[in-house]
């Protein structure tokens, strides 16, 4: 199997939703961002910390799913989040989710999914 391609299954809080064949989402895995700062030396190395969010998670939804979705991204309580992704690789998170956009023609809710923690935000389980 490849291990690479849209991701399999999306769950926020205890609610599975539908995900199309073609989405893209964007994996922000690294807990730091680098960035080079010339001197008349060596570079130096400046790393700041970011959260590894989830961007462009695309769900096909009814529009009942997408109430509750909204219902989610309003809420003030951290939800538990699962992705699986092609391979069948399991990430699991508890966080909060940006609800973006809804799309009428395909009923498609945009969304991005925010890890409570910067650290060891993500948990893999291996299919």
């Amino acid at each position: 199997m490849s291990n690479s391609g849209t991701i399999r299954k999306a769950t926020i809080d205890g609610v599975s939703y539908d995900v199309p064949a073609d989405i893209n989402i964007t994996f922000n895995r690294s807990e730091y961002e680098k960035e080079g700062i010339p001197t008349s030396g060596r570079t130096l190395i400046k790393r700041t910390r970011r959260v590894p969010t989830m961007e462009s998670v695309v769900f096909m939804t009814t529009p009942s799913e997408m109430e509750n979705l909204k219902n989610v991204s309003d809420g003030l309580a951290d939800v538990p989040i699962s992705v699986t992704l092609a391979d069948g690789t399991t990430y699991r998170t508890v966080g909060q989710i940006n609800y973006e956009s809804y799309e009428t023609e395909e009923g498609r809710s945009t969304c991005t999914i925010i890890p409570a923690k910067t650290k060891d935000a993500w948990t893999k389980f291996d299919a």
